[in-house]
């Protein structure tokens, strides 16, 4: 599989395992070495221990992602636009981050960059 296939795989994976609530499937995309800033402007989360922490949250919570847009590949690195939703009880809380993700040539997740902000969250 081209480095490409392996990103677009990643990204689809990375989606789908929130409603799954699989968690491990999350991390095992994440080379060791990784880092994640959610929302960009925030402490990095370095390594699959931070990683599993900060992930426990969303999926405690019930977080699902879809799609917005198509995942757009340039060399080693994939952008692409979603929605995350969760269910307070109380209504949906969604959130539209754009995701810029790194990896390495084995397809693992180096880094991962989340741009949103009060524009692109609420609820519904």
């Amino acid at each position: 599989m081209i480095l490409e296939e392996k990103i677009i795989s990643a990204v689809n994976t990375y989606l789908a395992s929130f409603e799954k609530k699989d968690l491990d499937a999350i991390i095992n995309l994440y080379a060791e070495d990784c880092w994640v800033e959610d929302p960009v402007g925030t402490e990095k989360k370095i390594g699959h221990d931070a990683l599993r922490e900060f992930y426990q949250l969303g999926i405690d919570m019930g977080a699902k992602g879809t799609l917005e847009s198509e995942i757009r590949v340039a060399g080693n690195e994939a952008a692409f636009a979603f929605r995350m939703e969760i269910d307070t009880g109380k209504g949906i809380m969604s959130f539209r981050p754009i995701d810029v993700m790194t990896f390495n040539d084995d397809g693992k997740i180096t880094s991962m960059r989340a741009f949103f902000g009060p524009s692109n969250q609420g609820m519904e």
